[in-house]
């Protein structure tokens, strides 16, 4: 891919010559041994954002400890980290979905924006109106009124719900492609395990938000490697 993509920069940058690009945008995937997964989603979204002619560089955020996988908190450190390099608006992208259409616009024309309502898992139908997960899209406005994701949620299952629970809370809507439009493929994967405490923690979404996030982050200085295809910032949580 590195020798295909020869309009790519390094740390997985690109930036078009010929228009001025309105945004900047960060493409955020949390990664923990997923090699496959992660082939072949840039495989397929370098070209579509090329395509798109956006400004745009790819950020892997592995978590580099045993501890259980935490998503959100995996989220908010790329949402910082993208912060000092002057990034306007952040794709939180799960590693395992491959979008289907060149027309699903990665960037900000409203936040927060819901990119994959429609996902082969469900049969391409939204199973719930207040549905983000997956891939969404968010301004540094929105993304700090809701106090980014929720660090709490380790494992499968809960930390989506939970940032539903942040937006209602915060009187904002989520926009969306019709599901024509926002079509994924959701590619085959062994289920982490489930989060067992994920029912509990949701009871009080609505009140913890404005102290776990953002707002709670502590973290060890990731290390950051370059490399053609991606910036990946390894960190210990």
């Amino acid at each position: 891919m590195s020798s295909k993509f020869k309009w790519l920069h390094a740390g997985g940058h690109y930036s078009p010559t010929n228009c001025l690009p309105t945004q900047n945008v960060a493409i955020l995937i949390p990664f923990r041994n997923r090699e496959a997964h992660l082939r072949v989603l840039l495989n397929n979204l370098h070209p579509i954002l090329h395509r798109q002619q956006i400004m745009y560089t790819v950020y892997v955020i592995e978590q580099a400890d045993h501890k259980p996988f935490n998503k959100g908190k995996l989220y908010n450190i790329g949402y910082l980290e993208g912060l000092k390099r002057d990034h306007t608006c952040f794709v939180f992208h799960d590693v395992d979905l491959i979008p289907e259409d060149d027309r699903i616009r990665y960037g900000c024309p409203r936040s927060p924006m819901h990119l994959s309502p429609a996902i082969d898992k469900f049969n391409y139908r939204l199973p719930d109106d207040n549905l983000i997960g997956g891939v969404s899209a968010w301004k540094k406005r929105e993304f700090e009124m809701v106090n980014g994701w929720s660090n709490a949620f380790v494992n499968w299952g809960g930390e989506d719900d939970d940032m539903s629970s942040r937006i209602i809370a915060n009187g904002l809507s989520i926009y969306r492609y019709r599901e024509s439009l926002g079509r994924y493929t959701m590619l085959k994967h062994r289920r982490t395990p489930i989060n067992t405490a994920r029912f509990h923690l949701l009871k009080d979404s609505q009140a913890r938000f404005p102290i776990d996030g953002l707002s709670s982050l502590v973290y060890i200085s990731p290390k950051v490697e370059v490399y053609q295809l991606f910036t990946k910032i390894s960190v210990i949580i």
